[in-house]
């Protein structure tokens, strides 16, 4: 159970707080299945879905009331059927300079560097939200045996295409940027097209999973 609200962001926005630590996945489909009716509904101008909310920014701000009440509406009359993910088959080179992380975590983990590819390309993630860079999706849940914490000293330079984990969750650098997660392998896979109609290729409630590449450890 949860004990949603509603409430208002400044005067463009409408939040819905769904009030609770993390969601079940009966919960989480549902918070996407709102998430993909409101792109098709509302006039809006963003729609963020967070850990445990969602925020419509709207282009007429005069609507804002309306969507306080319509937002709890509709997460009342929605359900976890009503969404259907899509799934994207992601190619990894794993290992080596794709991955410098790979085999120092091997190590420390006891596994076998085979190991270490087979644990982390074997689940089918789910996009839990977006963050961090444009087109930066964290990707739940790592399986237990490879969670780890992030780095204790970041890196200034992650290359674009990386792929990384850190605690329970894993993520594709869609950009350069500075990073703590462990570099497990890297993706040629382009994630963010600015002038796209749909710039992420990920959405919230997409399924990744993992492909190992022969070039890399497979």
């Amino acid at each position: 159970m949860t004990q949603e609200q509603t409430y208002l962001l400044g005067e463009q926005a409408v939040v819905l707080d769904l009030n609770c630590a993390r969601l079940d996945n009966e919960q989480q489909n549902r918070l996407f299945a709102l998430h993909r009716h409101l792109q098709k509904q509302a006039r809006y101008t963003d729609i963020v879905v967070g850990k445990t909310s969602l925020t419509l920014v709207l282009q007429d701000h005069t609507q804002c009331a309306k969507w306080q009440e319509a937002l709890l509406t509709l997460w009342q009359a929605l359900s976890a059927e009503d969404f259907q993910p899509t799934t994207h088959k992601i190619p990894v080179i794993y290992g080596g300079e794709a991955g410098p992380d790979l085999a120092p975590l091997a190590e420390q983990l006891n596994l076998s560097r085979q190991d270490i590819v087979e644990l982390h390309s074997s689940p089918t993630y789910q996009v839990k939200f977006l963050g961090f860079l444009p087109g930066f999706a964290y990707l739940g849940s790592v399986p237990g045996q490879l969670q780890v914490a992030r780095l204790s000293s970041p890196r200034t330079h992650v290359p674009a295409g990386s792929v990384a984990i850190a605690e329970d969750l894993s993520a594709i650098y869609p950009s350069a940027s500075p990073g703590g997660w462990r570099l497990l392998g890297n993706s040629t896979t382009r994630l963010f097209e600015a002038n796209a109609q749909s710039p992420s290729l990920f959405q919230p409630g997409d399924n990744v999973k993992f492909v190992p590449q022969k070039e890399g450890l497979c």
